[in-house]
């Protein structure tokens, strides 16, 4: 049961009329001259038939594939940027942008697991190796100059502060982890 204000409107619902909502709903009147309640239209149906036609076996195997490519590609994305925020990948990005120096802090007593990237033709793997870490950086393409290490009480340890000077000649073709999988 509506409630018409003397202005014609109805009572809690903004903009609407209490004329528009007195056409039974699917005809003309309610589809063509009642705003929706935040003032849009909203057609559902027109002349009888839905706006959005009912998709075909085919058509939503198709609509699933390229949800599937999607997802896939969402993952393969997230997957770059996380490898991209480990020490090779900024040391990759550092090459490539043309970088002579590359600096690197290791919190020695919190080693998280770190995605390597291997040589071309082996995969990548995950590693909470120190080591593994230096050396990927080095297999981007630098030499390891200097690493000191200090004692830090936010990371409640030691830290290894680790400068590496471009070396092309150290630089080997690895390949992309978020394309050769882990």
């Amino acid at each position: 049961m509506s409630v018409a204000s003397e202005q014609g409107h109805l009572v809690g619902f903004p903009g609407r009329r209490a004329e528009d909502s007195a056409a039974p709903a699917g005809t003309e009147a309610s589809e063509e001259s009642s705003p929706s309640r935040w003032g849009l239209r909203l057609r559902s149906l027109r002349g009888g038939q839905a706006l959005i036609p009912s998709l075909g076996g085919e058509a939503r195997e198709e609509r699933a594939q390229e949800r599937e490519q999607a997802k896939q590609a969402a993952a393969t994305e997230a997957v770059r940027e996380t490898f991209f925020q480990t020490p090779a990948g900024r040391a990759r990005l550092a090459y490539k942008r043309g970088h002579q120096l590359f600096q690197y802090e290791l919190a020695v007593g919190e080693v998280e697991s770190t995605v390597v990237p291997g040589r071309i033709g082996s995969p990548a793997r995950e590693t909470t190796d120190p080591v593994d870490i230096l050396n990927s950086v080095t297999a981007e393409g630098w030499k390891l100059v200097t690493g000191k290490f200090f004692s830090s009480e936010m990371h409640r340890g030691a830290v290894g502060c680790y400068l590496f000077k471009r070396s092309q000649k150290r630089r080997q073709p690895m390949n992309n982890p978020w394309q050769a999988g882990l």
